[in-house]
């Protein structure tokens, strides 16, 4: 059985509106193995727009590009076989995590080729939103619940903030400065915020879920030694 889908992020309502719309009026030949497909390819093409802004900051448009492209294959390849019930909930699920794997890891490697954020600073923002993404998962088998959302974000914001980014990249610039001999940009102080968010949220969630699932094995334990017979 598939887990219990939870969204409650701050554009989901928005979000489910557009997908609600779309569904219905993508054509047979649109699978939602094409989707999964297409959203790779916005990440590909994520990763060749910040590679390209090392000539020109232009090309932070075609990174736009591509998050809009991962946004469209991504939300909607689960959403179309479920609007159109050939749901494939094992191998659905299995290829969709997987996939979201190689997308996060093109889109932030894809940061770092850029002039305006150090390599470091987008691999650690990866290992945070993994983090998160892991205890998702983990819960998720365990708990029977598959929050897309986390304290009310999810990746719809994330790819939202990036945009945000990368427009204001082009309108104003990024210029580096150095601080105790680091070159830094305020897209990387920016990017470290969130990753340290992001770390403090997996230490929280772990810390507040670990004790409820203790709670419940114990109880459970005290339950079965209950009803063994008296030696």
């Amino acid at each position: 059985m598939a887990p219990v889908r939870i969204n409650t992020s701050i554009l989901s309502g928005l979000e489910r509106k557009a997908i609600d719309w779309i569904a219905p009026r993508l054509p047979a030949s649109i699978t939602p193995d094409w989707l999964t497909g297409f959203g790779t390819v916005g990440a590909f093409v994520v990763l060749a727009g910040y590679a390209l802004s090392n000539v020109s900051p232009a090309f932070l448009w075609l990174a736009n590009l591509g998050l809009v492209m991962h946004w469209f294959g991504d939300s909607l390849d689960g959403n179309l076989a479920r609007y159109r019930k050939i749901e494939r909930p094992r191998y659905g699920y299995f290829l969709d995590q997987t996939i979201d794997v190689l997308g996060n890891f093109l889109i932030c490697f894809g940061m770092g080729l850029s002039p305006f954020i150090d390599m470091r600073v987008a691999l650690v923002a990866l290992a945070g939103y993994h983090m998160v993404s892991i205890y998702v998962f983990v819960r998720a088998n365990i708990a029977g619940d598959f929050h897309v959302s986390v304290l009310n974000s999810g990746p719809t914001e994330m790819r939202v903030l990036i945009m945000m980014m990368n427009t204001n990249i082009f309108l104003f610039g990024a210029a580096p400065w150095t601080v105790f001999g680091v070159s830094m940009t305020w897209c990387d102080i920016s990017i470290a915020l969130v990753s340290v968010m992001s770390m403090t949220t997996f230490i929280y969630l772990i810390s507040t879920f670990a004790p409820v699932l203790r709670e419940k094995d114990d109880a459970e334990r005290a339950a079965r030694q209950a009803g063994q017979p008296q030696g």
